[in-house]
């Protein structure tokens, strides 16, 4: 190849190379310039975006009027600051919070094609507005309906054309929904501030109970029955599920009789009363069937009428008898110096001295005996009496008090007397009516509770048995 064209060639090749460069320069600059376009359209889509623990209150008005909710630092919880809302209720703390928190980092998936500028296709000719307030800058928002679809709901800003498509599950957390912004709490209590419940059934008591007023004093009993042992246990775990109990569906916040009466709680069937030491909550409910999933409840104090699942208003089938202990009769061993046993026409009698720590079984002082097994056995036997359990609760109470079969009268050490008393409820019938104190309730007690290796007859055999063995052993 001479000079020349390698000259030439070497020019082509610079421009081929020089074109090269200038191709690929373009192409990355056209790539740069997409991706800023694609970031900058990204960042357009960013509504919103602070600190959500800045928030220190939310307004919210909406077609049911204005609210302002404001978080108590004290108590950690959302409280009603000021509205213009004829209805009283607790706000839901919950969604409140995650109002703040969908608010500070807000973001929408696209945004609406609004060239017509109706905001009526949006729902954001009247809209909901949403607005946080923090130290430094208020954020607020205008909140319209979903899409046809469902998929979203639309938004936008006050001072801004632009409307924003969010999805659906963000959309109605932040549409300002009544539903939301009230507790779906039944009771806005803690379980252990609850002094006293009751129910009532067309008009009859069901069970009223109270708790005593000095610190962890037990529960008892006032209607419709009384001097019956409550269950603790069994009430504090009713109190605890209560407190949980939810509704499943808002409907409405009303006092008027009319509208209530869709629902059949103009004239209700249940009365729910729970007392505090701040409050008395009162609510109603229309006759409950045993094949309704679900029934409206009407709380009388804010108006709000909603709906509790079968499960959650399981309370409306409850009894006093639900929530006695399994006893008929328990006086503590503390409380009693004696206990006279009267079985089938045979008597006996245990005295109990305590400041002496002595026993006597009839005219026997047991304790001299300096048995083990004897001391072990009377106290067996007195449990087996304390412990007498009761069975189904009937409602063919006799109208007057028939002959007892057997006879459980204890002394307490401060002079008083109680009794328990069986009455057969029929000629050679193997069941008790319980009278206790000259009261039967309905209990029964079957025969087997007093013959049985665990009944006081056995351990009547075993007590005698015991004190032959230790006069045997002493001589």
């Amino acid at each position: 190849m001479n000079r020349k064209s390698m000259i030439a060639t070497g020019a082509a090749l610079v421009l081929l190379l020089g074109g090269t460069a200038g191709a690929y320069y373009f192409v990355d600059q056209k790539k740069g310039n997409e991706e800023a376009e694609s970031r900058a359209e990204t960042d357009s889509l960013n509504i919103f975006s602070f600190d959500a623990n800045d928030v220190s209150s939310i307004d919210v008005t909406n077609t049911d009027g204005y609210f302002r909710f404001t978080f108590d630092q004290s108590t950690d919880v959302w409280i009603i600051e000021d509205t213009d809302y004829q209805y009283k209720f607790t706000p839901n703390s919950y969604n409140l919070n995650v109002i703040a928190s969908m608010m500070s980092n807000l973001k929408a998936d696209h945004k609406a094609d609004n060239k017509e500028g109706d905001l009526s296709k949006y729902g954001l000719d009247s809209p909901v507005k949403i607005v946080c307030h923090t130290k430094g800058e208020d954020y607020t928002l205008l909140v319209g309906s979903s899409s046809v679809t469902n998929e979203f709901r639309y938004v936008k800003l006050p001072d801004d054309d632009t409307i924003y498509c969010i999805d659906h599950v963000t959309g109605d957390d932040l549409s300002g929904d009544l539903s939301l912004l009230r507790s779906s709490y039944l009771l806005n209590c803690y379980d252990n501030s609850i002094k006293r419940f009751a129910l009532t059934h067309n008009g009859e008591v069901c069970y009223d109970l109270a708790r005593g007023v000095k610190e962890n004093e037990l529960w008892t009993l006032n209607a419709p029955q009384t001097d019956v042992a409550i269950d603790a246990v069994t009430v504090n775990t009713i109190l605890t599920n209560m407190v949980r109990v939810q509704s499943e569906k808002f409907e409405c916040f009303t006092k008027d009789k009319s509208e209530l009466s869709k629902y059949g709680l103009d004239d209700p069937a249940y009365t729910f009363t729970v007392e505090t030491d701040s409050k008395t909550m009162t609510f109603e409910f229309p006759e409950k069937g045993s094949d309704d999933e679900s029934v409206w409840c009407y709380d009388t104090e804010t108006g709000a009428v909603s709906s509790l699942s079968a499960n959650g208003a399981a309370f409306l089938s409850g009894s006093w008898y639900d929530l006695i202990t399994q006893q008929a009769m328990s006086v503590p061993f503390m409380n009693v110096s004696s206990l006279e046993i009267m079985v089938d026409g045979t008597k006996h009698t245990l005295s109990i001295d305590h400041e002496a720590e002595t026993y006597h079984f009839d005219d026997i002082d047991v304790t001299a005996k300096d048995s083990e097994q004897a001391g072990q056995d009377f106290e067996y036997l007195y449990a087996s009496v304390s412990e007498i359990k009761h069975g189904d609760l009937r409602e063919d109470v006799p109208e007057s008090m028939g002959e007892p079969t057997c006879t459980f009268r204890y002394t307490l050490t401060d002079g008083s007397e109680r009794e328990l008393a069986l009455v057969p409820t029929g000629e050679g019938s193997e069941t008790y009516w319980a009278y206790i104190d000259g009261r039967c309730f309905g209990m029964t007690v079957e025969r087997s509770a007093i013959t049985s290796s665990n009944g006081c007859l056995s351990f009547i055999e075993r007590l005698t048995e015991d004190l032959k063995n230790a006069d045997a052993a002493a001589e």
